[in-house]
This record gives structure tokens, C-alpha cells and sequence, in this order.
């Protein structure tokens, strides 16, 4: 009984120290991949977002990654249908406190425009997609943490991380 306790004491303790999904923003795939990289490259480069890739470039359209009508401003800077180089293209949403969270590296379609939608699609899928959330500089690598980590499949719409 004794054990019992102390086991479910610890466990109590610990769900006080995990985020959860009620957190904050809920952030999910774009679409179905593996992680490739998080916090740092494989090489052990500083890296400071999550990368995803299907192996698939061009086949699957990615998704705007969260729920409810968030504004997204769009940058197309290659139009190239290019799966060799990421394109760094780049759609942005900036929260109140200053924060940004980007979506890099999609293949431009007709759905590549400044839009306010819910999981809508920003493009397709480039060499892989790059997201991160910074402010001034500054890579927020929380988000992910705990959540996801390089190697891990992933389906479209699977919870990788949570915006605190």
C-alpha cells in the first residue's frame, strides 16, 4: 500500500511538470512525414524548429497547423517547383506578445495567399517543412519539447507540440 502511494504521489507530482494540450496552442502536423530534424541537425548544428518530411515533394499539401481562424501572411520568394533545395517560402502568423510561428520551405500553389483560415492549405510540400516559432532572434524550442523528436513518423493532424 505504502509503495502504492509514493508511486501515485510522484505521478501526481510529475503531471504538474508536463504541458499539456489545454495549455496553450495546440500545434499538428501539416501533413504526414518524419520528424528530420528539431532542436539541432543531425550534424549538431543549433537547428531551433521541427522539420518534416514525406519523402514525397509535391504530393501532399501543407496545412496550416492550427485550430481556429489564425491570419497567415504569405511570402513567396521561389516559384520554382523545386524538390532538390528548400524554396523559403514562408507563411507567418504573429501573436499579440510578439511572437511569430512560420512555415517554411512549401512549393507555391493557388492556396499560396495572404488569408485568415482554419488548417487551411499554405502550399505543398517542398524538400521538407520547417517550422519554428521565434521573437527578436530568439528560437522558442519549448514548444516541441517533449512532444516530438527526430526519427518519429508522424500522421497529418498528430499533435507535435503546444504554443504556451
Amino acid at each position: 500500500m505504502l509503495n502504492t502511494r509514493k508511486t501515485l504521489t510522484a505521478l501526481a507530482s510529475m503531471a504538474l511538470i508536463l504541458p499539456t494540450a489545454s495549455a496553450g496552442t495546440t500545434v499538428t502536423a501539416p501533413h504526414p512525414g518524419t520528424v528530420t530534424a528539431t532542436t539541432y541537425y543531425p550534424s549538431g548544428s543549433f537547428h531551433g524548429a521541427v522539420d518534416i518530411s514525406s519523402g514525397r515533394c509535391g504530393y501532399w499539401g501543407v496545412s496550416s497547423p492550427f485550430a481556429g481562424s489564425v491570419y497567415w501572411n504569405i511570402t513567396i520568394r521561389s516559384t520554382l517547383q523545386t524538390c532538390t533545395t528548400p524554396t523559403d517560402n514562408v507563411a507567418v502568423h504573429t501573436w499579440a506578445d510578439g511572437w511569430s510561428f512560420r512555415i517554411k520551405n512549401f512549393l507555391k500553389t493557388a492556396a499560396s495567399i495572404d488569408k485568415t483560415c482554419d488548417r487551411c492549405e499554405l502550399g505543398k510540400e517542398g524538400v521538407h517543412t520547417h517550422m519554428q516559432q521565434a521573437k527578436s532572434g530568439t528560437y522558442d524550442t519549448s514548444w516541441y519539447s517533449g512532444y516530438t523528436t527526430r526519427g518519429e513518423v508522424i500522421d497529418s493532424g498528430e499533435v507535435i507540440g503546444v504554443l504556451d
